[in-house]
């Protein structure tokens, strides 16, 4: 599969990237369907294209995990006008009305079939561990099961398949991103609840801040930085010997984002060397990030444990052996639930499309990502062009970049009462809305400015220090190589598997994401300092331009 990826890729280059030709724009019906809905910049920061929307069932499974968990609040995700937006709804409530008396809640739930079925599973999951089970499984079977479908997947010859032989692999990668979607809620929910849980602790028992608690937690993501790990272990090799291969093959099959148009980290020749020479200038060294990560963990913890005793301590000790157990399944799961699903799903609709445009049924390969998967897999079978289709979708496609939807739609009526509810259900609910509000921050991140040239820039610590250097603003995988050693990363945000840039940048800014995002987690294993959620750093700042981060205080000072 390699040679077929690098082929196709260098294509790309020569031809550039999919929106580069200029077509006329389509204007896009804009329904808002009722509710509050804020604009989802964290993970889909740009309209998707029709390909990725057929293939992601983020809707459908998020709702399935807070189903299983029992929670009260149920999250909508919607297309509208292109742009993604998240909407936290009632269940079996109205979406557009404010909540009611906090007293008044207990009997409106009982009321509601669909409430008292969440009631009996939050009972249920509360009395069988259910979110702790899902860390065990995801240890001891998911994650085992990933590793294997994603191998024999990734190692197929799509080029030597036959018609029937490749739709039936390209269904296979299918359903490894569908099993994959719903994986990455189920645990992601089991690690939101433990971590609100020691958030709680530390809160109501020691007065502590979120960034307190981070140090509990610092170095327990090893996934986040084991791609640089082993990418500085072959210092002193060159590019063609066998362990570079190796990597690539284990570590390049790697969405960088959520839209599968977009290359992977195999699809960009020369980025491991680059970047493995920018960690010697850097002076990057995993074991003393690791040693120095221990120590901070340890610290955090004696200062805890010396202002506790008795119930207190034992509370706090419960919550940090959750939290310690479940905070490496947030980054651990995306690599194989969500970035080399996504990498075979995008690998295969290349296939599709080298296989259409030699058909004569699109124009070049790459115009696969503007039809659904169903219409592609289709077209395979047949002789019909889908030239015009495509067309269309491009224009739509770029009216909605041309035309971005507002920070939000509807009105915002706050969040529920939650003092009268039982108290698992009280916790379950209180968890997931403080999560949704650590992990995205959409207030902040969807802010805009009128202001052209701020000389300081507000937004939520991400992971403390302080940094002085040049601002380098990457808005997508194909300026990496922009990225100089001891640069300030400016970046819409990141996913994990950015975090082979990380060590050979000083600082990390970026628009979305609160101090849970993916920057913001992988900025505190490499000891950067991280500043996020400021809404606009990628449109203000300008390459060069000098700028002092401080991540302790969430402030970007920016010299003129």
């Amino acid at each position: 599969m390699w040679t077929a990826i690098a082929t196709i890729s260098a294509m790309e280059n020569k031809r550039g990237l999919i929106d580069d030709v200029p077509v006329e724009q389509v204007p896009i019906e804009v329904r808002v369907p009722p509710g509050f809905w804020q604009r989802e910049e964290a993970h889909m920061p740009m309209p998707l294209t029709p390909m990725t929307e057929s293939t992601m069932t983020a809707d459908r499974a998020f709702k399935q995990a807070c189903a299983e968990h029992g929670l009260l609040v149920e999250p909508h995700l919607a297309s509208i006008g292109g742009w993604h937006y998240l909407s936290m709804q009632p269940v079996g409530g109205k979406p557009d009305a404010p909540p009611p008396p906090g007293w008044l809640m207990p009997l409106l739930l009982r009321l509601s079939p669909a409430s008292r079925e969440r009631m009996r599973r939050s009972k249920e999951a509360t009395r069988t561990h259910f979110a702790d089970e899902l860390v065990d499984r995801w240890t001891t079977k998911w994650q085992p099961e990933f590793e294997r479908r994603i191998a024999e997947l990734r190692d197929a010859d799509l080029a030597a398949l036959t018609v029937d032989q490749f739709i039936a692999h390209f269904t296979a990668a299918r359903e490894l991103a569908d099993d994959g979607t719903l994986t990455h809620f189920r645990v992601n929910l089991a690690n939101w609840l433990a971590l609100a849980d020691l958030a709680t602790a530390c809160r109501d028992l020691l007065g502590w801040q979120q960034t307190d608690v981070d140090n509990l937690l610092a170095g327990l993501s090893p996934r986040t930085s084991e791609p640089a790990r082993k990418l500085a272990a072959l210092a002193g090799k060159s590019e063609d010997a066998p362990e570079f291969t190796q990597y690539a093959r284990l570590y390049g099959c790697r969405s960088l984002t959520v839209e599968l148009s977009n290359p992977t980290i195999a699809e960009l020749p020369g980025l491991a060397r680059r970047l493995l020479q920018d960690q010697i200038a850097r002076g990057f060294n995993p074991a003393t990030s690791a040693e120095e990560l221990a120590r901070k963990r340890a610290e955090a913890a004696a200062e805890a444990r010396s202002s506790l005793r008795g119930r207190e301590l034992a509370w706090f000790e419960r919550a940090l052996a959750r939290a310690t157990k479940a905070y490496p399944i947030r980054e651990d799961n995306v690599f194989f639930t969500i970035d080399s699903p996504n990498a075979l799903l995008r690998y295969a609709a290349l296939e599709a499309g080298r296989r259409l445009a030699h058909n004569g049924q699109i124009d070049t390969h790459s115009d696969v990502f503007f039809l659904k998967a169903d219409e592609a897999l289709a077209a395979l079978q047949g002789s019909t062009g889908m030239q015009t289709l495509v067309v269309l979708r491009k224009g739509e496609r770029q009216w909605a970049i041309a035309n971005p939807g507002p920070p939000s739609y509807g009105h915002d009526h706050g969040q529920p009462d939650t003092r009268w509810l039982r108290s698992d259900l009280r916790k379950s609910t209180e968890a997931l809305l403080w999560a949704a509000e650590r992990v995205l921050a959409p207030k902040l991140s969807n802010r805009v400015t009128a202001e052209p040239k701020p000389a300081t820039l507000t937004g939520i610590a991400g992971s403390a220090g302080r940094y002085r250097g040049t601002a380098r603003v990457i808005n997508s995988e194909d300026e990496f190589g922009k990225l100089q050693a001891g640069d300030v990363l400016v970046c819409p945000t990141t996913r994990p598997s950015w975090s082979i840039l990380f060590p050979s940048a000083g600082a990390i800014v970026t628009d979305a994401g609160g101090p849970l995002s993916h920057p913001a987690i992988i900025a505190r294993e490499y000891r950067i300092p991280a500043v996020v959620a400021t809404g606009f750093a990628t449109t203000t700042l300008h390459d060069g331009q000098v700028v002092t981060v401080d991540g302790a205080r969430g402030v970007v000072e920016v010299e003129a």
